[in-house]
C-alpha cells in the first residue's frame, strides 16, 4: 500500500510541542509520514509532546503503533507524550487496548498543555 498525503500541523506553547492531525484516518497509509514527523519533533529536542487527534475518526494498529513507538522514544529521551481531543470511537479503542494506561488522555488541548 502506498503512502498517502498526511495533513498535520506543529505548534509550540511554552515547552509543549503540539502535533495536530487534520486527517480523519490515522492508518497504515498515514503512519509512515506520521512517524517521520513525530521523530523530527523528538529529534529537535522536544521533551513534552501533545498529539491532538480531534479530526481523527478512525485509527488502526499502524497508527496506534506509531503512538506507542513515540512514547518509547520519549521515555528513552526523558520526555513525555500525551494525547488529547479523542473522538468517541478512538477513545473506545484506546480504552479497549488499555492505552489509556500508557498515555495521559486529555479532553482538550488547553488541558493537555496545562498538565504536561
Amino acid at each position: 500500500m502506498s503512502e498517502s498525503h498526511f495533513d498535520y500541523s506543529v505548534s509550540q506553547k511554552g515547552e509543549v510541542y503540539i502535533i495536530v492531525i487534520h486527517d480523519s484516518r490515522l492508518d497504515s497509509t498515514k503512519a509512515p509520514r506520521f512517524k517521520t514527523e513525530l521523530l523530527r519533533v523528538i529529534a529537535g529536542g522536544a521533551k513534552k509532546v501533545l498529539i491532538n487527534l480531534r479530526d481523527v475518526e478512525t485509527i488502526d494498529s499502524s497508527g496506534l503503533g506509531i503512538l506507542t513507538f513515540g512514547r518509547r522514544q520519549m521515555d528513552d529521551n526523558g520526555g513525555t507524550i500525551s494525547v488529547c481531543c479523542l473522538q468517541d470511537k478512538v477513545l473506545r479503542l484506546f480504552n479497549i487496548a488499555k492505552l489509556d494506561r500508557v498515555f495521559s488522555v486529555f479532553d482538550t488541548e488547553e488541558e493537555g498543555v496545562k498538565n504536561l
